[in-house]
């Protein structure tokens, strides 16, 4: 049977006050009206509403209270009290996979009154799913879990990223084996997202992601990280971005005797410098060289025809070891 005194978020002590401010505050959150006439808001502020108008009226809360306090209550599953939700476990039983492979999800969690995994959509707080792959071309799956708490208004989620292993065939879409619901839910201005820790491997161009049950390689490329591809266009403008703070304070250490200017021009040229580097690394590999050819700056004259060659060759088609497309091209276009 319904606690009335939950479902208003108070205690069986709350004064009539108490019961009149919370009913006001919540009936306002989850009026229907206030959230696109949707079911799920139409049942919770029929509770709200019910629960109001016996605890507000002093005979029938005195008759509720009393029946209550003397009923034998018997074992009902616990509803989410108000507050953060909590994901206490969500792995798959593969870390790798290829067309055909069958996986099995498990998750649970705690104070959470609506689950969403994507792709199946809206499942129980606690469970688990099998499902198979076909026609799945890209290079990783991410699978996310969002445990919502509508009482809070709150929301956590966490994601696991399954590797492909025949990344490169050219699948057309992924699909459950069978019907998969239409996984429809709207995101909170007010998530409290959980963030999966990134560390990155520079000179390797890669950046790799830890869950739970998936650790892998990613290239997402940033100013300043060696990770990933950068493109012609975008190279020479940092570059030259660069270039300016470091050409000024080249200047000012010839023109200046004070030792202080000297030593903060320095450490801004140094720091463009290693900047430019890092950007130069990332053009080699948008054509598909590693990062340690960039080594051949340091041979005069050498170097200098190696890196306008580097400026003016295009990038390679399509996805490559270090990452994807930064002109989303095709590899067969």
């Amino acid at each position: 049977m319904t606690n009335h005194y939950e479902t208003l978020g108070l205690k069986s002590t709350a004064s009539q006050q108490e019961i009149e401010d919370s009913y006001q505050k919540l009936s306002k959150k989850f009026h229907p009206d206030n959230n696109g006439g949707d079911q799920y808001f139409s049942d919770l502020y029929g509770n709200i509403k019910e629960a109001y108008e016996i605890l507000s009226d002093k005979n029938k809360k005195a008759e509720y209270d009393n029946r209550e306090h003397t009923k034998k209550t018997e074992p009902v599953e616990k509803k989410p009290k108000s507050g953060a939700p909590e994901i206490l476990l969500f792995e798959s039983d593969k870390k790798t996979f290829i067309e055909g492979d069958t996986i099995e999800l498990k998750w649970e969690t705690r104070n959470a009154d609506k689950v969403f995994i994507k792709p199946f959509g809206e499942l129980k707080a606690n469970g688990s799913k099998i499902f198979k792959l076909k026609n799945f071309n890209k290079a990783e799956l991410p699978i996310r879990l969002d445990a919502f708490n509508s009482i809070s208004d709150k929301t956590i989620s966490r994601t696991v990223i399954l590797k492909n292993e025949i990344a490169e065939v050219d699948f057309s879409k992924f699909e459950e084996e069978g019907p998969v619901e239409d996984y429809k839910t709207e995101e909170s201005e007010q998530l409290q997202i959980e963030k999966e820790s990134i560390h990155s491997n520079s000179f390797a161009g890669t950046a790799a992601v830890e869950s739970d049950d998936a650790s892998v390689a990613i290239s997402e490329e940033s100013f300043f990280s060696t990770s990933g591809r950068l493109r012609r266009s975008s190279y020479l403008g940092r570059a030259i971005l660069l270039g300016i703070p470091a050409g000024i304070a080249s200047v000012i250490i010839q023109d200046t005797y004070d030792d202080t200017a000297i030593g903060w021009c320095a450490i801004v040229m140094i720091i463009c410098s290693v900047l430019i580097f890092i950007q130069f690394i990332k053009r080699l590999h948008d054509i598909n060289l590693s990062g340690w050819y960039s080594l051949i700056n340091l041979i005069p004259y050498v170097g200098g025809f190696f890196g306008l060659i580097v400026l003016f060759i295009d990038g390679s088609k399509g996805p490559n070891k270090y990452g994807t497309d930064p002109k989303n091209r095709s590899q067969y276009s």
